[in-house]
């Protein structure tokens, strides 16, 4: 077994002999992408079966139960991230969770280089780390994204998917609001409401939340350590340094300056024999 901690995303690779394996509920929010490599494996959870042959992969849901069932000798990546990592309508990603995808080639392809690669390296902590795996999440997403709906309910995914892709691109912008994406789309703002009223987040709490992983990803990286708290905050839309600080802690459960300090004693040179 061998792993690599890349910030937000975990890549492991496991094998072993034929086996049955099953898991009991997790607490943690996160998600699993089974890549498997050799051998064969079906993966079942809540009801479904899913059939992998190699260079298949399939997503999984570890705060349910679940089974994955191992024929012959077999090997996994497996990678491991929140669940709201994605930025995945929720629907797409339910429909993920139904079938094998490939990664022989296209999205899936990339994706497996980058998790063979990622395991490949030693030492990547920090905020080079950081940054390596929030792009592995955007390439599992360009990897599930391909998932088609086979009812009614694709344009408005589209719509949805179209709406999360405009608001990562405007963030650092003052004037994002709810309003702007939905005059964006030229649909009404209770248009847009009831797009996203299904989903974990509304469009105005995801701008919130993805400031907030932006500010993060700037008071780790030690190319902007020269920045202040109070300008990167600004930068990504908190007026109040105050409220910026409480919705930080919030969110990742340490205050900024904390978060910036900790991240420099990681970047900072070790010494060894």
């Amino acid at each position: 077994m061998s792993r690599a901690t890349l910030g937000p995303l975990t890549v492991s690779r496991v094998g072993g002999e034929p086996q049955i394996v099953r898991r009991s509920a997790e607490p943690v929010s996160r998600l699993k992408l089974g890549l498997l490599l050799h051998g064969t494996a079906v993966v079942s959870q809540s009801g479904r079966q899913v059939l992998l042959e190699p260079e298949q992969m399939a997503l999984y849901d570890p705060t349910l139960p679940y089974e994955i069932r191992l024929e012959q000798r077999w090997s996994f990546l497996v990678l491991t991230f929140p669940r709201n990592g994605l930025s995945l309508p929720t629907n797409i990603v339910r429909l993920a969770m139904r079938q094998a995808h490939p990664f022989r080639q296209g999205p899936g392809a990339v994706l497996a280089g980058f998790a063979a690669a990622a395991l490949r390296q030693c030492g990547l902590d920090g905020a080079c780390a950081t940054r390596l795996g929030e792009a592995g999440l955007h390439l599992i997403a360009g990897a599930l994204a391909t998932t088609k709906p086979g009812d009614g309910t694709a344009t408005a995914d589209s719509q949805r998917q179209q709406v999360l892709e405009y608001a990562r691109k405007h963030l650092s912008e003052a004037d994002l609001t709810h309003d702007r994406v939905a005059a964006a789309y030229r649909m009404a703002p209770r248009t847009l409401h009831r797009l996203f009223e299904h989903e974990p987040h509304t469009v105005t709490e995801y701008i919130r939340l993805q400031r907030l992983e932006a500010a993060h990803r700037d008071l780790v990286d030690p190319m902007l350590s020269h920045l202040s708290i109070a300008r990167v905050a600004a930068h990504w839309q908190f007026g109040s340094q105050a409220h910026f600080t409480r919705a930080f802690q919030a969110r990742f459960g340490a205050a900024p300056s904390t978060v910036r300090t900790t991240s420099r004693s990681s970047d900072s040179p070790r010494s060894g024999s």
